[in-house]
């Protein structure tokens, strides 16, 4: 998400910022056409789908975590946090939620403004998890428990272990911002937003990165934002000021699942079994649209 992207916004529009395409990127094939979830008057933030299949979103000025019981259906508030930015489900039902995505965490990192939070959505109840983040942008778990925050203008990418110790600045070569774990644990995937745009990935267990995937000539500012992984490893992006949303293959190769969209903010795969389907991708704008992408996944990379 993008406390990044609202400050870029005075400086660049979402067409003066990404530039002149001097490589299309090319649409994947056998998409269908994207669908109107909700449009309401919101700046839709982090989605997931938790594990009773509903769909959850943050809304990050308006300080609420709401819930869309199924598609058609309108959100309805679980609960208040104080600027949410990323949601990640844990293995129990709860779900995470970073907290924090200001400017006292931007300008500040070092000092630990941030705060994440479990949230209960059978009952809304909000808990502390971890305290003294850098920030909550992006948030995601992996499959040992360890937890990784994000913070998207500022090179502080946190670490909290299974038993709550917190790194601070675990990795700090560059800023994050949306987070995605490879289904082993071994590697952390993460949008460098500005700067030198790309996918990096990192080691867990050492911290090191090397770039995975960068966008084609024309597309350095688009801004990836949020982030997520299918089954077969296919990453997915929202390009917040392209307008597009990317799914990049494991060989390097990109396609769009969509575009013409208005500031793609916050994207989940959607899961087996639910009323979400597991072959859509999901997407928030912080023009206040919850989005649908149906057939976005290759069968084979059914969560």
């Amino acid at each position: 998400m993008t406390l990044g992207a609202i400050l870029l916004v005075g400086a660049a529009s979402p067409t003066t910022a990404v530039g002149q395409q001097t490589t299309a990127i090319p649409g994947c094939p056998d998409v269908g056409p994207v669908r109107s979830l909700v449009a309401e008057p919101r700046t839709f933030e982090a989605v997931a789908v938790d594990r009773r299949g509903r769909l959850l979103v943050s809304d990050w000025l308006g300080n609420k975590i709401e819930v869309i019981d199924a598609p058609g259906a309108a959100p309805r508030t679980l609960a208040s946090v104080e600027a949410p930015g990323g949601l990640a489900p844990l293995p129990d039902g709860t779900v995470l939620v970073g907290s924090g995505i200001s400017a006292p965490a931007l300008l500040a990192p070092t000092f630990g403004f941030a705060t994440l939070f479990r949230l209960d959505p059978d009952t809304g109840a909000v808990t502390p998890y971890a305290s003294e983040l850098s920030m909550g942008n992006g948030v995601v778990r992996a499959p040992d428990g360890t937890v990784f925050t994000s913070n998207d203008l500022v090179p502080a990418l946190d670490r909290v272990d299974p038993d709550g110790t917190v790194h601070r600045g675990w990795y700090r070569e560059t800023p994050a911002n949306g987070l995605a774990v490879s289904a082993d644990g071994r590697t952390l995937f993460a949008n460098v937003s500005i700067g030198d745009t790309r996918v990096l990935a990192i080691d867990t267990a050492t911290g090191t990165a090397r770039t995975y995937f960068r966008p084609p000539d024309g597309y350095q500012n688009a801004f990836l934002d949020d982030l997520d992984i299918d089954a077969r490893g296919r990453l997915y992006a929202p390009a917040y000021f392209a307008g597009q949303v990317w799914r990049i293959d494991t060989d390097g190769s990109v396609c769009a699942i969509a575009t013409g969209l208005t500031l793609p903010a916050g994207i989940t795969v959607g899961a087996a079994g639910s009323a979400f389907g597991a072959d859509s991708v999901y997407v928030t704008t912080h023009s206040g649209q919850v989005l649908e992408i149906p057939a976005a996944i290759p069968r084979d990379g059914v969560r």
